[in-house]
């Protein structure tokens, strides 16, 4: 009760009990007043709450990403299968048993190891013979390289030749009894022989028709061709006996023809021994080798000989197996490089160039990604039905023990990389009237900014002009259709 007195005392009022007395007597006074007053202040309670759910609305409704610089790489992917450096499918070229086996799966091997061999007693025959044929060859081309013996015996082949044509030059010279030159007395037997060939071809061909009646003008014209041969023969027949001093019979013919062998054998001998008397010719030389070479293909049907340096990745012989021609036995990859071959669609592959770095996964390797290099890049397209695909290869850098050749490999190849630039998602451009367009949420309204691009990837898009600044709200789904249909925007491709 003293609280309370004293209360009074100081005059101080409750301000909750002086507003409500005061709206009480305002009420009592102007009721109109004070019902307007309250629903107005309704009202005002109802826009703002409004306003404040429709900025709310707007940011519900679409999607948005704030714009910032961050490094753009730009890459074209593509499946391809891992394949060796090199690799092959060995097959028995013969029949027979096998009997030795030298190799093994995952074998380190070297070019020209013998990796299995067939008994010789179950061999083919040829390949049987052609051992002894090896032996021949062999000990023929030690002979012509080591041995003077061949060009000896053309030495004494060429002097042999030049005695044999001396005589015969004696033989013949004995009927020159006038002296004549060699070569008045040639030209003049030339022309003789030609003549006596003539005469001969023409007898040939008159006694063809020399069952027709003799008025028949084929038989007349024959009897005139073969009359005017004569009359030439004879002519040049006298003009080489009269150059001669000696009637150019049977004897005299024969010497002359002796000689002409002679003379024609000495240029062969000489050819001889042009050819080897320096020694052994290369073309001889060349022969005899093939010939090794020959024995040592056949003799070699009986073995499985590795081509080059790799690893067995397949061995099927066993000791004992009968084998026919065509077996298989085995396959070696050289896995000391890796390659990858990928189709890339012409849309992409003026992007794609030797030297490229690339990425690969394996759904075999999880959680680890290889680096490759773009290596070849084919000029010339596939036709896959669809579209042109070119066949680009990749080599893998440095890969483990845990890739091997035949399995899938998901590449992407790494067409640019720029550093610090401003880039918006792909997603959120659009196409209007061909212009460029995203959409920026400011201030809770979307408006249209007009952008230009540089580089591109399958998810970014580099801006180069445009009023857009880092920290702004892109618009991924605005209210508008779509230009393209994913990855890179159609005017970026």
């Amino acid at each position: 009760m003293v609280k309370k007195e004293e209360k009074k005392s100081t005059g101080e009022v409750d301000p909750k009990v002086s507003f409500i007395n005061m709206i009480m007597a305002l009420f009592k006074k102007r009721p109109y007043l004070v019902i307007g007053g309250f629903f107005v202040f309704i009202t005002l309670i109802v826009l703002l709450i409004s306003k404040l759910n429709s900025g709310n609305d707007i940011n519900n409704e679409f999607q948005t990403e704030i714009i910032e610089r961050g490094d753009l790489i730009a890459i074209v992917g593509a499946t391809g299968i891992v394949e060796p450096n090199q690799s092959t499918e060995l097959n028995w070229e013969t029949t027979g048993r096998v009997e030795i086996v030298y190799a093994e799966v995952n074998d380190m091997i070297e070019q020209g190891e013998i990796l299995a061999v067939l008994a010789d007693n179950t061999l083919s025959q040829s390949v049987i013979l052609a051992q002894a044929d090896l032996v021949s060859a062999k000990r023929a081309l030690e002979d012509l390289v080591n041995s003077n013996t061949e060009s000896a015996l053309a030495y004494t082949n060429l002097l042999d030749a030049e005695q044999k044509l001396r005589d015969a030059e004696e033989e013949r010279d004995d009927w020159n009894y006038k002296n004549a030159s060699d070569e008045r007395i040639f030209s003049a037997r030339f022309d003789f022989l030609i003549a006596e060939e003539n005469y001969k071809a023409a007898k040939l061909v008159y006694d063809n028709f020399a069952d027709l009646d003799d008025d028949d003008s084929q038989k007349l014209n024959a009897k005139e061709i073969l009359d005017e041969e004569k009359l030439k023969r004879d002519k040049s027949l006298r003009m080489l006996n009269y150059i001669l001093g000696k009637f150019y019979d049977q004897q005299v013919a024969e010497d002359f023809a002796e000689y002409d062998v002679a003379l024609a054998q000495l240029e062969d001998v000489q050819r001889e021994w042009e050819r080897v008397k320096d020694g052994p010719n290369a073309d001889d030389i060349s022969v005899a080798e093939s010939k090794v070479a020959a024995a040592e293909a056949t003799v070699s049907l009986g073995n499985i000989e590795a081509p080059f340096n790799g690893t067995i990745t397949r061995a099927d012989p066993k000791v004992g197996d009968q084998v026919i021609a065509g077996s298989r036995a085995f396959r070696i990859d050289d896995l000391s490089k890796l390659f990858v071959e990928v189709e890339i669609s012409e849309v992409d592959i003026n992007r794609v160039s030797v030297g490229q770095r690339t990425d690969l996964t394996f759904d075999a390797i999880i959680g680890e990604t290889f680096s490759g290099k773009v290596i070849e890049v084919s000029s010339v397209g596939n036709d896959n039905g669809t579209g042109v695909d070119f066949l680009v290869t990749l080599k893998i850098i440095d890969p483990t023990v845990l890739v091997h050749p035949g399995m899938t490999a998901a590449v992407n190849i790494i067409v640019s990389e720029i550093e610090d630039v401003l880039s918006v998602p792909n997603r959120a451009v659009r196409l209007k009237e061909g212009r460029r367009i995203v959409y920026v949420l400011r201030d809770g309204e979307i408006q249209e900014v007009e952008v230009e691009f540089g580089s591109s990837s399958d998810v970014h898009s580099e801006i180069t002009a445009g009023d857009i600044k880092e920290g702004d709200l892109i618009v991924l789904n605005p209210p508008m259709e779509f230009a393209t249909n994913g990855g890179p925007p159609a005017f970026m491709r």
